[in-house]
């Protein structure tokens, strides 16, 4: 019953991001927004590398994948048909497909050599956190290089903003990270779309 309650969480977030895509796919559309990040993590990616973008969107990023990434093997994951459905159209040559990463069913099987989650784990209730760990550790090879970026504030802009958001101070953030093993490689903060200064990304190691 407790995990249905947060499943739902992750659904009312699905049905969001399909009601809002076109505008989401319109106002977003800076592909460079994080090129600093990008830039530092893909020289500690293998230079062939397959690498998974959780939360792909549109594929917002893949054009950084496509310039400084070239060589990168890129697929990519989303929760919303309806983001999916434009980033298959945008970029028919790329693999794009559906699932939730607090689902591990719903994920490719494969292994990857590293991941890029940009403003996608804060979606999932804090409950499922373990479990979301877990699922990005089986997706990809022991010490695979991973990207997150996660708020310290409330980045909703919108009225009816269903979407579940998960809120946790840096101290917080990090003592997760380390908990689960994971390395802290490089981290900074970054504005958001809409407000200052209310996210850190992370340049992560895995176990």
């Amino acid at each position: 019953m407790l995990r249905s309650a947060h499943t739902k969480k992750i659904k009312e977030t699905e049905k969001f991001y399909d009601k809002y895509f076109s505008i989401w796919t319109t106002q977003k559309t800076n592909a460079f927004y994080h090129e600093d990040t990008f830039a530092k993590a893909v020289k500690l990616w293998p230079e062939k590398g397959r690498i998974l973008d959780i939360g792909c969107a549109s594929g917002i990023h893949v054009p950084l994948f496509l310039g400084m990434g070239r060589n990168l093997k890129y697929e990519g994951v989303d929760i919303s048909k309806s983001f999916l459905k434009i980033a298959k159209r945008r970029y028919p040559q790329l693999s794009f497909s559906k699932g939730n990463i607090a689902d591990g069913d719903s994920l490719p099987k494969k292994k990857y050599d590293g991941f890029w989650c940009q403003s996608t784990l804060h979606h999932i209730p804090f409950e499922l956190w373990d479990e979301t760990f877990t699922n990005l550790e089986s997706l990809c090879k022991p010490q695979s290089i991973g990207v997150i970026s996660l708020p310290f504030g409330h980045p909703g802009v919108y009225e009816d903003d269903t979407r579940h958001v998960t809120i946790l101070s840096e101290e917080e953030q990090r003592a997760i990270l380390k908990k689960r093993n994971w390395k802290i490689v490089k981290s900074g903060v970054m504005d958001g779309y809409h407000s200052k200064a209310i996210w850190r990304w992370y340049i992560v190691q895995l176990p």
